[in-house]
């Protein structure tokens, strides 16, 4: 089976990019034949050139089918500028991309998100199956508004031949897809079953790994860890792993420096070795406001981290599904400030052997759920309906 991937993005880093290559590297086992489109030749194309998978990147360097952003002044002022040209650009790459897809002559095109549309144009053009694989709110979560509204975004994905993978219910629901027989659920693949690591010997810090932005809930961990110090005589360190813009990053520290805290927090800036960081962290801390899956949540419970999660959208979800398959919670879920501050508390002054059993349970739902050779055969699976234009249900990958 001959498949088109269009990708957003060429950063490795992000969630999405590190799903989409886990799923690539497991459908090749099927035989698949791939061709993946990228926006530009960095990252993920050297990467996919290095291991060989057959890879290209336009001429135009395709942006996202989304309006841009309106969050500062000159980002106002250059509002309708930026719009036109993305629109042209988009409609440049998609001509390209129409020309590759006649000489490729794919069985199927796969978006790897939602809010890129070429490779949408392209399969209604030349009348090919197309998936878009729904890892995002878009607005929650990235404040991303679709184009031109997201009316006619939902009108896109329940167009004859348009199928959906959300990678979580929630998604699904928001998105107004829970009821279509062309949309299926399928959690997204962390790692193989054959890396599961776990142990014991826990060093002394907390944890946060992903960008630094609001939407990841960085100030209100701030300041719930600076209440947190306050109320401990011997706090454990808070290690911030991530990047962001440097104007936020700034605001960060700021925030920071006003509590008197810089010296229990530490910044170690876009790491290689995160999966170390969640095998030796006594905990990670997952405040995002609006995650669509969760990934380093999954991540860390499949290394064997105890996992200290706000109670919403994706995250949530992971916590309801694990306490359903072990009859109890598999990480600390909080509401608000004064909960994350008493878990951090809890956390420090209780025996790991206390806490071992949920660490355990939060590791064997993540790698029931969440494993790279589930994830590939429910994807596949998919495919081939996909491909034979039946309808498709599954449950949702359980």
């Amino acid at each position: 089976m001959k498949i088109l991937f269009i990708t957003s993005s060429t950063t490795t880093h992000g969630g999405g990019s590190k799903s989409f290559l886990q799923m690539l590297r497991g459908l090749l086992s099927y035989g698949i034949e791939p061709l993946v489109v990228v926006p530009n030749d960095k990252g993920l194309y050297h990467v996919l050139q290095q291991e060989g998978i057959s890879c290209m990147s336009l001429r135009h360097p395709y942006r996202m089918s989304v309006y841009p952003s309106t969050s500062t002044w000159r980002d106002k002022t250059l509002f309708i500028p930026k719009l036109i040209y993305s629109l042209l650009i988009n409609n440049l790459a998609t001509i390209q991309l129409i020309k590759i897809a006649k000489r490729f002559r794919p069985d199927i095109i796969h978006t790897n998100v939602s809010v890129t549309a070429i490779g949408y144009y392209v399969a209604r053009k030349l009348k090919i199956p197309h998936i878009w694989h729904v890892r995002e709110y878009a607005d929650l979560d990235f404040n991303f508004h679709y184009y031109p509204c997201k009316r006619i975004q939902q009108k896109r994905y329940k167009r004859p031949n348009s199928y959906t993978i959300c990678i979580t219910k929630n998604i699904q629901a928001h998105h107004q897809l829970h009821d279509w027989d062309n949309s299926t659920v399928i959690y997204n693949g962390i790692f193989s079953q054959k890396e599961l690591f776990y142990h014991k010997n826990k060093k002394p810090y907390f944890l946060f790994a992903g960008r630094i932005e609001k939407a990841k809930g960085i100030l209100p961990l701030i300041d719930a860890y600076a209440t947190y110090c306050k109320q401990t005589q011997s706090p454990l360190p808070l290690h911030i792993a991530g990047s962001g813009m440097p104007a936020y990053e700034k605001l960060v520290k700021e925030k920071i420096n006003e509590y008197g805290i810089a010296d229990n927090v530490v910044f170690l800036g876009m790491r290689d070795d995160i999966l170390s960081l969640y095998r030796e962290a006594r905990a990670i801390v997952v405040p995002s406001i609006s995650e669509g899956f969760g990934r380093i949540t999954a991540e860390a419970m499949f290394s064997g981290c105890l996992v200290i999660g706000n109670n919403t959208a994706g995250t949530k979800e992971q916590f309801d599904i694990g306490k359903q398959l072990n009859g109890d919670e598999i990480a600390y879920r909080y509401d608000t400030n004064e909960q994350l501050v008493q878990h951090l508390l809890d956390v420090t002054h209780t025996s790991f052997d206390l806490l071992e059993p949920m660490v355990l349970r939060g590791q064997k739902t993540a790698s029931l759920l969440y494993s790279t050779e589930q994830h590939v055969k429910y994807v596949h699976e998919f495919y081939k309906v996909v491909a034979s234009h039946s309808k498709y249900k599954t449950k949702s990958g359980l």
